[in-house]
């Protein structure tokens, strides 16, 4: 009982597929190069351009809360040179909101 001798195999380079695979792989390659470049890409850019709002934002901010510091000190300065005037008007206000609150 011999067994059948199996047919030999052609060279990897004899079959025209595997030229096809072979290339499809390398594309594949160059492919997820390039994609893991251009996302590295848009990273980069995205942290950039979320730096440069962030810059921005803090220079709004900053801009807001000095607008709200000299806001508070004309108002001081108004209470200081009129006080009598001043709580008169913070009388009227608390009265004014005490009424419209009580109200059913």
């Amino acid at each position: 009982m011999s067994r059948p001798m199996p047919e030999p195999k052609p060279p990897l380079d004899a079959v025209p597929e595997l030229d096809h695979i072979e290339s499809a792989k390398e594309s594949l390659g160059e492919a997820r190069d390039a994609l893991k470049t251009g996302v590295s890409d848009a990273l980069g850019a995205s942290a950039a351009a979320a730096r440069e709002a962030k810059a921005e934002l803090d220079d709004k901010l900053q801009g807001l809360l000095d607008q709200g510091k000299g806001l508070l000190n004309q108002a001081e300065d108004l209470i200081r040179s009129k006080p009598l005037a001043s709580f008169g008007i913070a009388f009227a206000a608390g009265y004014l909101v005490a009424a419209l609150t009580r109200r059913k």
